[in-house]
């Protein structure tokens, strides 16, 4: 008997307030306060800390904010448009309804962080960090995850569509639903109880062969 057909809910998209969205500066962040429905544009945090900030219903469009250190960030209703987050490093995130599009996330660390309907689409994050993270409706498309790590982390029915995986490392992750249909797992660092549940297309079984421990070879002609 086959199984059922594998369902796949995207991601919800973050809720904006009707009125519109008042502009933020970078001088406007400050520890330990809430913003809601702000849009900052075209600029730079350059690299500096934030403790204890909720940003609610926020839009960021092409803001460098590599190398910031986010502790205890809570987002929600939050998009990221062709920003770049390379080296920053967000600590005991906690991010709900948030998309980042076109954006560069080079060696982004994001250890522990709860994710809730969070979407990457045409995301640069080779050399990313994911320890350890928590996500419900994870859904990555067209994403350059070369050499990220994902240790230990909890990605039941994630989604990587159309991703790089090229020494992605997944060991010790709890992969069960997820659907890797599409994206290049040649070089993907996982093994078989991480591999369990997951879901695969046919030509991609010759990039996972390994794990099954089984040489695949093409049968020459006998003379």
């Amino acid at each position: 008997m086959n199984p059922p057909p594998l369902k796949i809910k995207a991601p919800s998209p973050p809720k904006f307030p009707r009125g519109g969205l008042r502009t933020l500066a970078p001088s406007d962040l400050e520890d330990e306060s809430v913003y809601r429905g702000g849009v900052m544009e075209v600029c730079s945090l350059e690299a500096g800390t934030l403790q204890t900030v909720s940003l609610e219903g926020v839009v960021f469009r092409e803001v460098n904010l590599s190398g910031v250190e986010w502790n205890l960030i809570r987002l929600k209703d939050v998009r990221f448009e062709g920003c770049d987050l390379s080296a920053a490093k967000w600590t005991e995130a906690a991010l709900e309804r948030v998309q980042f599009t076109d954006c560069r996330l080079t060696g982004l660390q994001l250890p522990e962080a709860v994710l809730r309907h969070v979407r990457l689409t045409c995301a640069h994050a080779p050399l990313s960090l994911w320890p350890e993270v928590e996500s419900k409706h994870l859904w990555l498309e067209g994403c350059d995850l070369t050499e990220a790590v994902f240790m230990d982390a909890r990605l039941p029915g994630a989604v990587f569509r159309g991703c790089a995986l090229g020494k992605t490392e997944f060991h010790g992750a709890e992969l069960d639903g997820a659907d890797l249909r599409g994206s290049d797992v040649q070089g993907i660092r996982l093994g078989l109880r991480e591999l369990a549940g997951v879901t695969v297309e046919p030509v991609q079984l010759l990039d996972l062969a390994h794990l099954l421990g089984v040489r695949v070879e093409e049968l020459a002609e006998e003379a």
